[in-house]
């Protein structure tokens, strides 16, 4: 009997939920001051730091499950956003201990999003070194870039959704756009900054209460700094060259008329081959698309004539083939930095000229020869089609 009391004993370190506070999302600023903490510290309540930055911590409310049935949510947020300023990140976590009886807990974190100021001025392993050692914050929790206040991303007009978690949940929606970046994670990012290599992170704006995930930041190797921006298009263009497209629409015009035409991606799939001439790298890729015609403005084509479907292919076709020549001349001649992971090819076919070229990689790949062809095929044109008067 005693020897079962001491296995049913039960967790000597076990807490009780309501008694952490649990955080889902933190926002990283350039430092400014609360009017709290000038408050506190005209009293006393201050220490020897520096305000070169402002973390932002948003806490769940413990009791909003409950809360939502009593018709209260339209009317009270179920979350609070915690700002504090100082000059590092795990002494503010530790900081708001002296404040608030519930401590922070991250062990359900979903979210880490750093204003673009923060990122040009430090590197990202700077400001995530603090994430990456604490096994109190998830590595698995997703990152982005914001440009302006990064905080402002965690403030949502509609009180019954959780900020954080409406970040995480859209990056799940790459069925239905190719201008989402496949999600990147702390765990995904550190082999990056291990290896010096250039990446891309989600951008996500804010204003009026909404958020939308628009283009991707650029981060340079060397550095880890962030040092410019793709937009809608431009990543878009990085998805089909990379063949990380699930689904999503290409909307372009017929060229007889001008009117839209709207090609759905069904299945898309890129062939990278990379190969040396006359002592350079260069690349051949392609990239096969299989659709359907989802939308189409003009009356005079004909979805039964293969002629007709043809020219939508070609004029699909035509309009990536622009976007993704912007984007690589943006990548290459303004950024040089490989953003689209074409040193993993060099690494994995020529291992010996890797060993030369890794350390110079990202200026060597801004003269590279990139080449590329698209094949698009119109498979589905819809349960319709409404013929020309």
């Amino acid at each position: 009997m005693i020897a079962l009391l001491v296995l049913t004993s039960g967790c000597w370190s076990a807490k009780e939920i309501e008694e952490l506070g649990m955080t889902v999302g933190t926002a990283v600023d350039v430092g400014e001051e609360t009017m709290l903490q000038q408050g506190l510290e005209q009293k006393g309540g201050d220490y020897p730091k520096k305000n070169a930055l402002m973390m932002t911590f948003q806490v769940v409310d413990p009791g909003y499950s409950t809360g939502a049935g009593a018709g209260s949510s339209s009317k009270q947020k179920n979350y609070t956003n915690i700002s504090i300023t100082g000059d590092s990140l795990y002494e503010l976590t530790r900081e708001i201990s002296l404040s608030r009886a519930r401590p922070i807990f991250g062990q359900h974190h979903k979210v880490i999003v750093i204003s673009d100021k923060m990122a040009r001025a430090y590197s990202l392993r700077q400001l995530l070194d603090f994430f990456m050692r604490e096994q109190k914050f998830r590595p698995s929790c997703l990152l982005f870039i914001s440009k302006g206040e990064a905080r402002k991303t965690l403030e949502l007009k509609d009180k019954t959704d959780f900020p954080a978690m409406r970040l995480n949940g859209i990056t799940n929606n790459r069925d239905r756009s190719s201008r989402l970046l496949p999600p990147v994670s702390l765990t995904k990012v550190i082999p990056k900054m291990n290896t010096s290599s250039s990446f891309l992170l989600q951008n996500v704006a804010a204003a009026e209460g909404e958020v939308k995930l628009a283009g991707a930041a650029v981060i340079y190797g060397k550095t880890d700094k962030l040092i410019g921006f793709l937009d809608e298009e431009e990543l878009e263009a990085v998805n089909w060259l990379t063949g990380k497209v699930k689904g999503g629409i290409i909307k372009s015009h017929d060229k007889r008329t001008g009117e839209v035409i709207a090609y759905e991606i069904m299945s898309l799939k890129s062939h990278i081959r990379s190969r040396i001439d006359k002592g350079k790298i260069a690349f051949d890729i392609q990239i096969e698309s299989e659709g359907r015609l989802g939308e189409q403005w003009s009356s005079e084509g004909n979805n039964f004539d293969p002629r007709y479907l043809h020219q939508v292919e070609a004029d699909t076709a035509e309009q990536m083939k622009t976007r993704i020549g912007e984007m690589l001349h943006k990548v290459q001649k303004e950024y040089r930095a490989d953003v689209l992971g074409l040193g993993d090819h060099v690494r994995i076919h020529y291992p010996r000229m890797w060993v030369k070229w890794k350390q110079d990689w990202d200026d060597i790949f801004a003269d590279a020869d990139i080449r590329y062809n698209l094949k698009l095929e119109v498979k589905e044109f819809g349960t319709t089609n409404l013929q020309a008067k």
